[in-house]
């Protein structure tokens, strides 16, 4: 009964041809949390990404290309793009991008921005056949009667030893190994049977050697991994591609009949799940979190996915993936800005300072000269910096996008995430010990503003006063020219809290 559910389902879910007639064609790659495609256009095709953390049927568009492209291959996070060869010398271009999320709005975001990494172009006659990316980089194979494996380095690609065995029927393919979906395998069909040489680390080769008998080839690569040899029994029959992306090794089948299942390679047979009725057009199928996702695209070009449940092998209903929203904040943001730097600059100029304070300061106490006080505020933000590296994943450079200069929040986010942790930790520090530790270095501390009295001290409210606005200052240091400007050197904060940065002579 259940068979004949899930059967019904696929036919109301998306219009189907005969699966003996059907390819998977659509060109995809997985790593098992992030889902790329490249959709066929008139002009060539877009690249478009699901993920999971999406929680929804949204995909993002992250650039377009002239030609389909022979593969992609993903690596967590990670994105390889292999293009067909062209010009003379024959040459096929590679390109590569990587995926980050805010953590603030859950948008994604792609770097590098509006443009891709290109990587050295695989000088070759022949066409790649399949590419992957691993923890060790690119790799590609390129077929022939001599097959060669190689890999990306900084500027060209070097050739890898194949592991004995490998034939000229060998594929290259993404296999997961100890539940890693970005591992990978040479694969071939010997017989009834399937053979694989995954690229491991030793320490997982001898594991996989002691608990199946695997053995590993005499080739070493890089000193620290070698190819372990894999029989599958069985797994041959009907072989047709392998799907990546699954955190465990999963293959698609063709029985006599033509129809399609997935299957499971084990080491004493093949687990073989429910049939699958395929879509009309451009499709394929590939693993992402706990199931595995039809993908195809029909005459208009919208992107339609459904799950199939990696145990029983049911399937839901179809989605049109659509366009992930873009969050409010992508597009207030700006003029939130603009508007809280005008008033602040009002406010500057209604209390605007005199040419000359009206009372010197008391108590042998002198402005912080800038440069310290530049100085201290470097060293201030430095646990920030360490705080947002730690929890986006960002690089150093990345800290330099300053949230006032960018509408996209998504590539501002590091440094968002440190000015406001460094905001909120100065402040505490200020108004209880009325000095930060940089300010501490250089000798500078918080004291009352000059009025004819003696008392330098600054109380709890002035202090807290200047702290809420000098983490608006971090978010928009335009507005601290006021500071270069006074006699006191008294930025906006100072200014409206009527304090100073001083030291003692």
């Amino acid at each position: 009964m259940w068979r004949i559910l899930f059967i019904l389902a696929c036919f109301l879910c998306c219009p189907s041809v005969d699966a003996a007639d059907s390819q998977p064609t659509l060109v995809v790659a997985s790593s098992g949390k992030h889902l790329w495609i490249a959709v066929p256009t008139k002009d060539g095709c877009r690249i478009v990404h699901h993920a999971l953390e999406m929680d929804g049927a949204f995909l993002r568009e992250v650039t377009t290309l002239p030609a389909i492209p022979i593969a992609l291959a993903a690596h967590e996070n990670q994105l390889a793009i292999i293009m067909p060869p062209s010009g003379i010398p024959l040459a096929s271009s590679v390109y590569a991008l990587t995926t980050n999320r805010n953590p603030a709005t859950g948008s994604f975001y792609y770097t590098p921005m509006g443009r891709l990494d290109v990587l050295p172009s695989i000088q070759s006659s022949s066409q790649i056949a399949n590419a992957v990316v691993g923890a060790n980089g690119i790799f590609a194979l390129i077929p022939g009667e001599t097959p060669e494996l190689i890999r990306a380095a900084p500027l060209s690609w070097s050739r890898v030893e194949l592991p004995q065995g490998a034939g000229a029927d060998a594929k290259l393919v993404p296999w997961a190994v100890v539940g890693d979906p970005t591992a990978f395998a040479m694969l071939r069909v010997d017989g009834a049977d399937l053979v694989t040489w995954a690229l491991a680390s030793t320490r997982i080769a001898d594991r996989a050697g002691a608990s199946s008998g695997a053995t590993s080839a005499a080739n070493n690569l890089d000193g620290g991994h070698d190819w372990a040899q894999q029989r599958w029994v069985g797994s041959g029959v009907g072989f047709d591609m392998v799907i990546g992306g699954s955190d465990r090794p999963a293959i698609l089948t063709r029985d006599s009949s033509g129809a399609l299942s997935i299957a499971y390679p084990t080491t004493s047979g093949l687990r073989s799940l429910s049939a699958i009725v395929v879509p009309a057009g451009a499709w394929s199928i590939a693993g992402l979190g706990e199931d595995f996702k039809m993908i195809w695209v029909d005459d208009v070009g919208n992107v339609h996915l459904s799950s199939v449940d990696s145990l029983s092998g049911t399937a839901s209903a179809s989605e049109v993936l659509i366009q992930q929203p873009t969050t409010t904040g992508d597009w207030i943001h700006l003029p939130f800005i603009g508007a809280l730097t005008i008033g602040m600059l009002l406010a500057g100029f209604i209390v605007r300072p005199p040419l000359q304070p009206p009372h010197p300061m008391q108590g042998g106490w002198d402005p912080l000269p800038m440069f310290r006080r530049i100085a201290a505020l470097a060293i201030d933000l430095l646990p920030g910096a360490l705080f947002a590296l730690w929890i986006t994943g960002a690089r150093i450079e990345e800290l330099m996008s300053m949230p006032s200069w960018t509408p996209d929040l998504g590539h501002a986010a590091p440094a968002s995430i440190m000015l406001g942790f460094t905001g909120v930790w100065c402040g505490i520090f200020e108004v209880v010990l009325r000095a930060t530790p940089g300010k501490f270095v250089f000798g500078g501390r918080i004291v009352r503003a000059p009025d004819g009295g003696t008392d330098m001290r600054a109380g709890f409210g002035r202090t807290l006063v200047r702290a809420l606005l000098k983490t608006v200052v971090l978010f928009a240091p335009a507005l601290g020219f006021l500071a270069f400007v006074h006699p006191l050197q008294q930025g906006l904060p100072e200014t409206l809290s009527k304090t100073v940065i001083a030291r003692r002579r």
